[in-house]
C-alpha cells in the first residue's frame, strides 16, 4: 500500500480493483462513475449516509468507526481487512458497481444538464 494526499480521482478509479475512502461526495461519486467498488470508512452523518447508499446497490461495504480513548475515531484494521478482501474476492461488487456506472452514463452528465438549462432559459 501507499498514502499520497492527492490522486486524480477518476484517473486512480479507473485503474484500481478497489477504493478505500471516507464517504465525502466526491470519493462517494467516483467508484459510481468508473465502476469501482469500494469500502467506505465515513467519519460523518452524512458520509454515512452515502456510505450506506452504495452499500444498498451491492457497489460496497461500510466501516463504521467507533469512538476512541482520546475523542478520535478508532477503526478494526481486522474490520476493515476483512472488507477488503471480501469486495476483492466477491465479483459481484464489481459487478454491481459497473452496473450503476452504466446507469449513470444513460443520464447524459454535464451535457445534458448544459441542454436543459439551456432549454429553460429560452422559456423563461
Amino acid at each position: 500500500f501507499r498514502y499520497e494526499p492527492y490522486l486524480p480521482g477518476i484517473a486512480m478509479a479507473e485503474r484500481s480493483d478497489l477504493l478505500i475512502h471516507h464517504g465525502g461526495h466526491g470519493s462517494s461519486m467516483t467508484g459510481p462513475y468508473t465502476g469501482t467498488p469500494a469500502v467506505i470508512v465515513p467519519t460523518y452523518s452524512e458520509r454515512e449516509s452515502n456510505a450506506r447508499r452504495l452499500a444498498a446497490l451491492g457497489a460496497a461495504l461500510v466501516v463504521v468507526p467507533t469512538q476512541g480513548a482520546s475523542g478520535e475515531k478508532d477503526v478494526s484494521v481486522e474490520e476493515l481487512r476483512a472488507k477488503v478482501r471480501q469486495v476483492l474476492s466477491d465479483p459481484s461488487f464489481a459487478r454491481n458497481a459497473r452496473r450503476v456506472a452504466e446507469t449513470i452514463r444513460t443520464y447524459g452528465g454535464a451535457s445534458e444538464a448544459a441542454r436543459l438549462i439551456d432549454s429553460f432559459a429560452k422559456r423563461v
